[in-house]
């Protein structure tokens, strides 16, 4: 299909049968969600199998979509769920040392020691933020959502948002200072 094709005819195409069209969102989608899900649980394998799992909800309630949000704040949602999901199941040995592997291997390898470790500071901050923070954090910043999208997807009033926003950001900046004094 071609890009000037709405998600929500993508997804109406593939109520219909067109498997083509779930393909094509997933083109759209896959790599932001990954994201999404890699911040929120900290692990890549995790966020595979959150997301993994979001798609299959998505195939199993694809034709009780209603369109009073659009697609990509239902498939936002619904991933934000499947990660509630799995880290409700999941029971941590020892949490902090995974997190620290976690972020070591979400870190890219750049040349700049100093740009490297301020980002896992920086990732190991977001980390520590309660889920809700984490979840606006990350839609306004790493998803690039405004401020609507994001509360929509949160399905939370504006000014909820922003209240938790500035909130997370002067919990990240004290963190931060914390750090760098260090």
């Amino acid at each position: 299909m071609d890009t000037k094709t709405t998600d929500e005819q993508l997804l109406r195409a593939f109520v219909k049968g067109d498997r083509a069209s779930l393909g094509e969102l997933a083109d759209r989608y896959e790599k932001p969600l990954l994201g999404l899900a890699g911040g929120l649980l900290g692990a890549r394998t995790r966020a595979c199998d959150a997301v993994q799992e979001a798609w299959l909800r998505v195939i199993r309630h694809s034709a009780s979509f209603n369109g009073s949000s659009s697609f990509k704040t239902w498939m936002y949602r619904i991933t934000i769920n499947c990660c509630r999901d799995l880290h409700r199941k999941r029971v941590p040995r020892n949490s902090s040392d995974e997190q620290q592997r976690n972020l070591k291997t979400q870190t890219p390898p750049e040349d700049d020691l100093i740009h490297r470790e301020r980002n896992s500071e920086l990732h190991e901050a977001i980390s520590a933020l309660d889920r809700t923070k984490r979840e606006t954090i990350l839609l306004c910043y790493h998803d690039s959502m405004n401020h609507e999208q994001a509360a929509e997807v949160l399905n939370i009033p504006l000014g909820t948002l922003k209240s938790r926003l500035h909130a997370a950001l002067n919990e990240l900046r004290r963190a931060m200072r914390v750090e760098a004094i260090r």
